[in-house]
């Protein structure tokens, strides 16, 4: 009898979010110094699915098999695909002054977007995606992840020349910088947005002959793990066969500064 009892309570806290302890992280890791609690997700309304804080391994295979089972695998960028559930968005084209129609909105195109893609497989859950294809200008000596956060990120207007690298780490949930076989060097960041919508925005640099692919995905609100995880190998890794950090994961219940 007490069993039966105690059954609904268990859904229930498995339902909010509850969630054993992380393992204690790695003192090299990027995240060792930055925050160390991270509160359970909880309840979320309008029927959105809740992702754990972290995601296992055999997720991670499972989304990286999905990506290299498809077509698209290893041959760029300009061949990528959308997966089920998305769509691509045209991208507008510069126009003359005057040759626009005056009815229409302007919608200001951002330089170097080349793809857009968004999700519409799930009334409540929002994601796009957009690339754009950068020209390969990274000082010499610098690293790629420096060069990234001066060039692309809000908070590198306030990046100096005397701050190391590590001192703004901690601007990101998660940080990774890695090569691929071709010695591509590869940074991917992800971090949570604070505003009327909470948005976790989850980008990845890659640096090929004269490019700079950057790939920026926004997700809001939280997608189930497995599905955000296969999403980011497809458009992150699958386009140039690329790596994937080892502690890639969602941000789903993550404290930030942001």
């Amino acid at each position: 009898m007490r069993s039966l009892v105690l059954l609904p309570v268990l859904s229930l806290l498995l339902a909010c979010g509850a969630a054993p302890p992380a393992a204690p992280l790695d003192s090299s890791a990027p995240e060792a110094g930055k925050r160390a609690a991270v509160h359970p997700p909880g309840c979320r309304g309008s029927g959105s699915a809740v992702a754990p804080p972290g995601s296992n391994e055999a997720t991670r295979q499972r989304a990286a098999a999905a990506a290299r089972a498809t077509d698209g695998w290893g041959k760029g960028y300009r061949a990528l695909q959308p997966p089920p559930g998305f769509h691509a968005v045209p991208v507008a084209k510069n126009v003359d002054d005057g040759a626009a129609d005056e009815d229409e909105d302007e919608v200001e195109t951002p330089a170097n977007l080349v793809m857009k893609y968004a999700y519409d497989d799930h009334e409540f859950i929002s994601v796009v995606v957009e690339v754009f294809d950068h020209r390969a200008a990274r000082p010499e000596g610098q690293s790629l992840f420096r060069h990234a956060v001066r060039s692309f990120d809000a908070n590198g207007e306030d990046v100096t020349d005397e701050m190391a690298d590590a001192s703004f780490v901690n601007w990101f949930d998660r940080v990774a910088e890695l090569r691929d076989e071709k010695g591509r060097r590869i940074v991917e960041w992800a971090y949570v947005e604070k505003g009327c919508d909470r948005a976790e925005l989850y980008e990845r640099f890659i640096e090929e002959g004269e490019h700079l692919w950057h790939v920026r995905m926004e997700v809001m609100p939280s997608a189930p793990e497995e599905d955000l995880l296969r999403w980011m190998a497809h458009f992150f890794d699958a386009p140039l066969a690329g790596p994937a950090p080892a502690d890639r994961r969602g941000l789903a219940g993550k404290e930030t500064t942001r």
